[in-house]
């Protein structure tokens, strides 16, 4: 895939985005996953690519505050002639669209937002924690620790979990203390830092999808409840048996979901748990 649709380097304010760049059409942008990288979302931009024009993206390294990232995206859209997009924002990258749709609503057609929650003060001092510890802490303590997180959160040998637990050792091994501590800053900023509410949108013209794994053991069911309560407008996809990995390991279900999303039409109603 990244033969075809190779990576390229932006400087937008002074930062290097990576950004893979992928077909013609309205223009859908990805956010990454956990560990800020574009290539995690090979399977999206492929699938994605023969009816819409697709950016995904990587986060610079120094970028560490939500508002930076979500002026970052903004900023990329203007270099790429883009008046508005659809924003796509899974699992810890749902803060940077959630923040994003609220400072740029005009720059926002659709909001879609896949196994994420809302800010969680509570949250805040584990994500400074780690994010210190990643600065402070001897490089191998850290990437062991990560090593083990994803096989705890990718048990079991099959061909997919396998090859998913080896792109994440790879992408591991190719991050920096910097880039590290900066996603956990940026989490806690998120926690820390932004409350919102259901009247936040009221005046926004656009659209909201919410997809949910009802079996995601990273996003309790309250967690779930409270995002679904913050965006009252917005439809609800529940995957059916699904969980948070599922998203990476199995992502052919929420593709479907995406497009159905993107092009408004229905989906059948097996591919979702009834409510």
């Amino acid at each position: 895939m990244l033969a075809t649709y190779p990576p390229t380097q932006r400087m937008v304010a002074g930062e290097r985005w990576t950004v893979i760049e992928a077909g013609t059409g309205p223009t859908v942008v990805l956010l990454p996953g956990g560990f800020g990288l574009a290539t995690t979302s090979f399977q999206y931009i492929a699938a994605l690519a023969s009816d819409y024009h697709v950016l995904a993206l990587s986060y610079p390294p120094r970028l560490n505050q939500v508002a930076q990232l979500a002026s970052g995206v903004v900023a990329l859209l203007d270099a790429y002639g883009v008046a508005t997009a659809s924003i796509v924002g899974g699992s810890a990258s749902g803060g940077v669209a959630q923040v994003l749709v609220r400072r740029y609503p005009q720059r926002i057609a659709t909001l879609i937002l896949a196994q994420t929650g809302v800010p969680q003060p509570r949250r805040a001092w584990l994500d400074q924690f780690i994010a210190r510890a990643s600065e402070q802490l001897p490089a191998a303590l850290i990437l062991g620790c990560l090593r083990l997180a994803v096989y705890a959160f990718l048990p079991g040998q099959t061909e997919a979990i396998i090859f998913w637990r080896q792109h994440f050792a790879n992408v591991i091994g190719e991050q920096t203390r910097a880039s590290l501590a900066a996603r956990f800053h940026t989490l806690a900023d998120y926690d820390h830092n932004y409350h919102f509410t259901p009247a936040d949108l009221q005046a926004w013209p656009g659209t909201v999808a919410i997809i949910e794994a009802p079996q995601d053991r990273m996003l309790p069911a309250h967690e779930q409840a409270a995002l679904c309560s913050l965006y009252p407008q917005a439809t609800v996809y529940r995957m059916a048996g699904t969980a948070h990995r599922d998203s990476v390991t199995n992502p052919m279900p929420q593709i479907s979901v995406l497009r159905a999303i993107l092009e408004g039409a229905s989906l059948p109603t097996h591919c979702l748990e009834q409510p």
